[in-house]
């Protein structure tokens, strides 16, 4: 929700896919369901202009940003794994959706590997296209703390890994306007790399 109200404030048209309907109707309403500093205002502001809601994904999308939770779990053999049940529901919905010259970005937190072993094949299989030559597939791992992601969401600099470098440059493209620096790295799996890192780094701190 803060990532598609800093994206409209700054003049993109987003739409927001929200599956579960009071949390919808709150948003329609233009009452936030979190609670972030400034968050309401923007809300109100930008609500049923460069912001709306819906409980699918529209057709006629350009990129396609997916922030979904992936939770680790206690799985049957009392060991800890993720669950990327939400991660595999949100690229399937978006290969319905998905055309020649769009743009996939992957903001979540996710093992190495995962998306371009999971995300961009679930992409291709269902929209029937190919990564790299059809539409294009970044990471660009989000790392606000939260009370403060308005804030570092346009200070902050954005990390960008993708498939291609044309897919880099597309989501350079996006986040240009919202943040002062870009960081390009050579790979989805090093921008994966650095969300682990800097999610390790901040849970140690907090912890200590």
């Amino acid at each position: 929700l803060t990532m598609a109200l800093v994206m409209a404030d700054a003049g993109f048209m987003i739409t927001g896919v929200e599956i579960d309907s009071r949390r919808r109707e709150q948003l329609l309403e233009g009452e936030s369901y979190i609670h972030e500093q400034g968050l309401g205002e923007l809300l109100d502001k930008e609500i049923g202009k460069n912001f709306n809601v819906c409980a699918e994904i529209p057709q006629e999308g350009d990129v396609y940003i997916i922030t979904v939770g992936t939770p680790v779990v206690d799985n049957i053999h009392g060991a800890k794994s993720l669950n990327t049940s939400f991660l595999k529901e949100a690229s399937i919905n978006v290969g319905k959706k998905l055309a020649k010259g769009n743009l996939v970005v992957l903001r979540s937190t996710v093992p190495i590997g995962t998306t371009v072993n999971l995300v961009k094949p679930i992409l291709e299989e269902t929209s029937g296209l190919t990564c790299g030559v059809d539409f294009h597939l970044s990471f660009a791992p989000e790392r606000t703390a939260e009370g403060k992601a308005l804030k570092e969401l346009r200070s902050l600099p954005q990390i960008i890994g993708g498939f291609t470098k044309e897919s880099v440059e597309s989501t350079a493209a996006i986040f240009r306007d919202l943040t002062p620096v870009l960081v390009r790295v050579k790979s989805i799996e090093e921008a994966e790399m650095a969300k682990l890192i800097n999610n390790s780094f901040r849970d140690y701190v907090f912890a200590f």
